[in-house]
C-alpha cells in the first residue's frame, strides 16, 4: 500500500514549532474564546427576559391600582357606651350610696350600744331614713302651734249658759286642794337630819316649798323661735347645796349663767351653771343617790359622782331623755321635769351623735314657782 502524504494545517504547524508550555497557553486561550462566544447569546437572552418581566410587572401594577374589592374592609364601629360602662354608672352610684348609708347606720348603732353598755335594743324594726328630720319636725311644730292658737281662741269665745254661783278663783282652789295629796317624806332620807334638831314647818305648803321646790326655765331656739317652758321639781334631800344654788339662781333670774354644752339625742342634755367665787359648791357635797331612781322615769336632772368633792367653775348637770338604769350608782339625781316633757322630745332634733348642737339653745328666763 502506497503511503499518502499527511495533511497538516497551518495552526498545527505553528503548534508543532512551539514549546510545550506555549502550546498549553495557546490551547487555554482558544478554549476561553470559544466559551465567551457561547456565553454571549445567553447574556442577550437574559436581558430580553428581564425586560419582558419588567413590562409584565408594570402591567400587573396598573391592574392592581384600578381593582375594587368586593369585601367590606371598613373598621368596625367603636361602641363607647358598652366599653366605658356609662349606662351602669347611675346604678352603681345608687348602690354605693345605699351601702354607705347602711354602713353609717351600723356604726351609729354600734356606738350607741357601746355608749349605753347594751342597755338598749340595738335592733331596728322600722326603716331608718338617713335624711335630716329637722325640716319635718319644724313643720309639725308650726302646725301644732297654729292648732293650739285656734283651739285657745275657741275656748276664750265660749260663754257658759249655766250660773254655778262659783267664781273662777274658788274653782281653782278647790281643784288644787282636791288633787294635791299631803307630802310624805321618805324616812330613810330624813333620818340623817334628826340629830341636828332642825325645825320643820307644819303646813303641807311650807313643806313642799322646802323639800319639793319648783323652778321653771324658758327655752329659745337661736335665730328661730321660743320653744316653751320647762317646770322642774327639785328634791332637797338628794343634794341640798345643789338645790339651794339652783333656787338662788332662778330667784335672781340669772338665766344668762345657764349654758347648754352638749346634746345627745335619745340620751341626755348637758348644761353648765356658772358659779361665783364664794359659792358653797366648791367644797365637798352632801348627797343621797338613792332618792331618785334613774330607771323609773325619764327627764331626770342629775350630776356625776365625780363632783361630790366639789365643783370647780361650773355646776355641770344633765337632763335625761329616757330611763337610764345603767347610771344608778354613778350619778346623783336631784330633780325631775314635771311639765314640758314635749319640749325635751323636740330639742333632740338639734343634737348629733357627737353631742354638738346643730342649732343653739338658750335660756331666756328662769324663776321660782
Amino acid at each position: 500500500m502506497a503511503d499518502f502524504p499527511i495533511c497538516v494545517s497551518a495552526s498545527q504547524r505553528e503548534l508543532a514549532q512551539l514549546t510545550e508550555q506555549e502550546r498549553l497557553t495557546a490551547q487555554l486561550k482558544v478554549k476561553e474564546r470559544r466559551k465567551a462566544a457561547r456565553a454571549k447569546p445567553k447574556k442577550i437572552l437574559g436581558g430580553l427576559l428581564m425586560l419582558n418581566h419588567m413590562k409584565m410587572w408594570h402591567q400587573h401594577r396598573e391592574r392592581i391600582k384600578g381593582a375594587i374589592s368586593t369585601v367590606d374592609a371598613e373598621a368596625p364601629n367603636f361602641q363607647a357606651a358598652r366599653i366605658t360602662g356609662v349606662n351602669n354608672l347611675r346604678d352603681e352610684a345608687q348602690m354605693f350610696m345605699k351601702r354607705t348609708k347602711a354602713n353609717i347606720q351600723l356604726l351609729v348603732e354600734i356606738s350607741r350600744t357601746m355608749r349605753t353598755h347594751g342597755a338598749i335594743n340595738p335592733f331596728r324594726y322600722d326603716t331608718v331614713h338617713a335624711s335630716s328630720s329637722i325640716p319635718m319636725a319644724l313643720l309639725t311644730l308650726e302646725k301644732l302651734e297654729r292648732d293650739n292658737r285656734d283651739f285657745g281662741r275657741r275656748i276664750l269665745e265660749v260663754n257658759s249658759e249655766v250660773d254655778s254661783g262659783l267664781s273662777d278663783k274658788r274653782m281653782r282652789e278647790s281643784r288644787n286642794t282636791a288633787t294635791a295629796a299631803p307630802l310624805e317624806l321618805p324616812p330613810q332620807a330624813m333620818a340623817k337630819y334628826e340629830a341636828f334638831n332642825i325645825p320643820l314647818p307644819k303646813s303641807d305648803a311650807e313643806l313642799r316649798r322646802l323639800f319639793r321646790p319648783r323652778v321653771y326655765f324658758d327655752l329659745y331656739l337661736k335665730d328661730a323661735r321660743p320653744l316653751g317652758r320647762i317646770v322642774v321639781q327639785l328634791y332637797t334631800e338628794a343634794a341640798p347645796l345643789v338645790v339651794l344654788q339652783l333656787i338662788k339662781s332662778c330667784m335672781c333670774n340669772q338665766h344668762t349663767k345657764f349654758m347648754v354644752k352638749r346634746l345627745f339625742p335619745n340620751l341626755w342634755l348637758e348644761t353648765d351653771l356658772l358659779l361665783s367665787a364664794d359659792s358653797l359648791l366648791h367644797q365637798p357635797l352632801e348627797y343621797d343617790a338613792k332618792v331618785i331612781d334613774h330607771g323609773a322615769s325619764a327627764n331626770v336632772l342629775s350630776f356625776s359622782k365625780a363632783y361630790v368633792t366639789g365643783f370647780t367653775h361650773h355646776l355641770a348637770f344633765a337632763i335625761s331623755f329616757k330611763p337610764l338604769t345603767v347610771v344608778n350608782g354613778s350619778r346623783v339625781g336631784f330633780g325631775r321635769i314635771v311639765k314640758g316633757s314635749k319640749i325635751c322630745e323636740c330639742i333632740q332634733s338639734y343634737g348629733t351623735k357627737n353631742g354638738k348642737l346643730s342649732r343653739g339653745l338658750l335660756f331666756t328666763s328662769c324663776g321660782l314657782l
